[in-house]
């Protein structure tokens, strides 16, 4: 089999709305084991978030780590423990939670819990109320109400910073924020399905998904072009692009469609099968 390392994106791709990983999956991914292939999830999720679907898997140790907030963080799934961060400097940061209280908007900083005891900076200044019901009060977190991200000089430097907004101010938002962080931040909108809301979110330039899952790669000697990596939304586009197999699904956005080498139009499981059976080697 010529791919050694299978990276699956979580929301859209390995679940659905209902939060399960389906029986077919399930059983794909227990064949793909067997079979001697490696598969790591890769998600804008926090650890916290993605835990509950990775316990669905039939996975043995040693496991793999988990890719987790769109490539800035990746941790052991069991013990919690961060390998690996690249996080935004506190000053950019800073300014970018700024440009987002001007949109009205309040921004949500996290920060590496394993680390630094402590999971989110909530900076009330904006729209704290829209934050605080669609986020907050649907997760078990540790987090620390500021009026400003400046306000706190001990602030970590971030892994992501978030703003909850409507799908359209979302959109105009991250348009809009883009060009003046150029460089220094991806900046994008995407739908957080676990939760049902719409957030602006934004990153170190230097965080996407297919670094951290090439790091995860790295330590069994795998190269890019041994990487088969499956996604739905923005955030992986990075790594179907740079994987060995780009892999998607026929309701994925366009852009998506057209950087992948491979349509999954039968599903995840059909196409971890095809796979396994060496489909795609040749």
């Amino acid at each position: 089999m010529k791919y050694r390392l299978l990276a699956i994106d979580i929301d859209g791709t390995l679940i659905g709305a209902d939060q399960r990983v389906p029986r077919d999956v399930r059983e794909a991914v227990s064949a793909a084991g067997e079979a001697g292939l490696r598969v790591c999830l890769a998600t804008g999720r926090s650890l916290a978030e993605s835990l509950p679907v990775w316990r669905q898997l039939p996975l043995r140790p040693p496991y793999e780590p988990l890719v987790t907030i769109g490539g800035a963080i990746v941790c052991e799934p069991d013990t919690g423990r961060t390998l690996y961060q690249r996080v935004i400097p506190r000053q950019v940061a800073v300014e970018f939670g700024d440009a987002l209280e001007g949109e009205g908007l309040s921004a949500l900083a996290f920060v590496d819990g394993w680390r630094h005891g402590i999971d989110y900076y909530f900076a009330e200044h904006g729209d704290p109320q829209a934050a605080q019901e669609a986020w907050f009060s649907k997760m078990h977190v540790r987090v620390r109400r500021v009026n400003r991200l400046s306000d706190d000089p001990q602030m970590p430097c971030p892994a992501r910073i978030s703003a909850v907004a409507e799908p359209d101010a979302a959109r105009r938002t991250a348009e809009k924020l883009s060009p003046p962080f150029a460089g220094r931040l991806n900046v994008h909108s995407i739908v957080a399905p676990n939760y049902g809301v719409t957030v602006v979110e934004a990153f170190s330039h230097e965080a996407d998904k297919f670094a951290a899952v090439a790091y995860v790669a790295q330590a069994h000697r795998i190269a890019a072009a041994g990487i088969a990596a499956v996604g739905d939304d923005v955030n992986d586009l990075p790594m179907i692009r740079r994987a060995g197999l780009g892999v998607t699904f026929t309701d994925a956005k366009p852009d998506l469609r057209d950087a992948a080498d491979h349509v999954a139009d039968d599903g995840l499981a059909a196409f971890i099968h095809e796979l396994i059976a060496g489909r795609f080697d040749g």
